[in-house]
């Protein structure tokens, strides 16, 4: 199967975990599931000869092996019960959830009587789609571990999720969306994008999506409320907003075609430069390399980058805009594998060396793969950080494609900043803090993008004059 490395946005939930090493005895139960599990596989999934059932079976192994800290694989059937229960209640069809597995069974016959029950519910009512029903069992499975970074992506969602990560282009209405850690998780908006349908709605950024099309949001995966917010070109999504202390109130906005490209350079006057990274996708690279192009032709001598309202994203994408300022081989990132007991190191490997003075703009809405940027170019003094402090999202995640087309993203590890902090529901303090709401940023009271070219524009005085 597939795998994809990835700091999963502050898309962007995104939250928390109780880390526990490993200990030995721990282990040794671990492979005992892990032998019981592959043997299911052979014994039940073959004869079953269902490819979407599978993928319950398919979830657990690899949680199994692979995710941060260890799972009870019969939580996770239960996990998977609830999510079916809770999809058949949704649709009328049963009153009572169903029965969860006994405590004393093991993992095989437990999951044996999960085929039975899937096969019971499809024939007493054959009107329920089969993929959805394994997915919502699949997602309830997720659910369990207690993770809110941690879902299970149906094909649609998933290719969804990759559009979003590829910059690509969509119908949709052109906001970041975030779960608030601050505020319970909720889905909330974190920047709408300028001459997007949510922007000439008005909608602004710290908007609490309450509802999608009139359903409730709480609980909803960061990933299923995106692909719920995407449609058809000219179709309408009610979008129910809670501002401040203001009642709720319902934003009928049309779907429109959206592109975003992840990094936009401009220049202010003194010649200081500007990039907005608004996150870290497949082709912030060569985008960032043709901001820099760009402000190179026009002699810009310092830079800001503006990470602020940035979630996250590809973990390789961080370091390719790290390695334009950090010497060749500086340790950009570690990452620490807590069930493995690895370290994994991430390095420098350009030699462009971007000698411009520095100011990273940040906010609460900085997180992950924005977090690994900021915390690499603090530690190596090649920034100074402006803003207020970052989200503390310093978790690691993985997709796993699962063989129908679905996918499995959950975590695997931490990471550290090259002095070895672990920022996890820390995050980084910058080192010049101004407080501001997020709506002023790109306005004319933007006094943190104020300062950061202020303080330029003084290093730039003071390289002047030593010159």
């Amino acid at each position: 199967m597939k795998k994809k490395r990835l700091l999963v946005p502050l898309l962007i939930l995104f939250i928390f975990l109780s880390l526990i090493s490993c200990q030995m005895d721990t282990l040794a139960a671990n492979d005992s599931y892990q032998a019981e599990i592959s043997k299911t596989i052979v014994n039940f999934d073959s004869f079953n000869n269902n490819l979407t059932i599978s993928v319950i079976n398919e979830a657990v192994r690899v949680l199994n092996r692979e995710y941060i800290s260890d799972i009870n694989p019969n939580k996770l059937l239960d996990g998977a019960l609830n999510g079916m229960s809770a999809y058949l209640k949704g649709k009328k069809l049963i009153k009572q959830a169903l029965p969860l597995f006994p405590k004393d069974a093991t993992y095989t016959q437990n999951y044996k009587q999960f085929l039975n029950i899937y096969d019971e519910q499809l024939r007493a009512h054959p009107e329920v789609n089969k993929t959805e029903l394994i997915y919502a069992a699949l997602r309830g499975l997720m659910n369990s571990l207690g993770d809110p970074y941690s879902v299970a992506l149906d094909p649609k969602e998933y290719k969804v999720m990759n559009e979003s990560m590829t910059g690509g282009n969509f119908y949709g209405v052109g906001i970041f969306i975030e779960l608030d850690k601050k505020n319970d998780n909720i889905l909330t908006v974190t920047d709408p994008i300028e001459e997007t349908p949510a922007f000439t709605a008005g909608l602004k950024s710290g908007d609490m999506i309450l509802k999608i099309d009139g359903v409730p949001t709480k609980g909803m995966a960061l990933d299923v409320a995106a692909q719920k917010i995407r449609g058809a070109r000219d179709s309408i999504v009610v979008l129910t907003i809670k501002r401040g202390n203001t009642p709720p109130r319902d934003y009928r906005v049309r779907r429109g075609f959206i592109h975003v490209s992840s990094a936009i350079p401009k220049l202010y006057k003194g010649n200081i430069g500007y990039i907005k990274i608004r996150y870290f996708g497949e082709k912030t690279r060569e985008e960032f390399e043709d901001c820099l192009n760009k402000l190179r032709s026009a002699n810009a001598q310092a830079l800001v980058i503006d990470l602020r309202n940035n979630g996250g994203g590809y973990i390789k994408a961080a370091i390719d805009v790290c390695s334009h300022f950090l010497p060749k081989g500086y340790l950009v990132v570690s990452v620490k594998h807590f069930r493995k007991n690895e370290l994994e190191t991430h390095r420098s490997y350009n030699n462009d060396n971007i000698e411009w003075p520095t100011v990273v703009l940040m906010n609460k809405y900085t997180a992950s793969a924005s977090e690994i940027t900021a915390g690499a170019l603090k530690d190596s003094d090649k920034a100074t950080l402006v803003g207020e402090k970052s989200f503390g999202k310093g978790s690691v995640q993985t997709i796993e494609e699962l063989r129908d087309g679905g996918a499995l993203k959950f975590t695997i590890a931490h990471y550290l900043t090259p002095k070895g902090t672990d920022i996890n529901k820390l995050g980084i303090d910058p080192d010049v803090e101004i407080a501001m709401d997020p709506n002023e940023i790109g306005s004319k009271n933007d006094t943190q993008l104020i300062k950061a070219v202020r303080l330029l524009r003084k290093q730039l005085q003071g390289q002047s004059a030593s010159n």
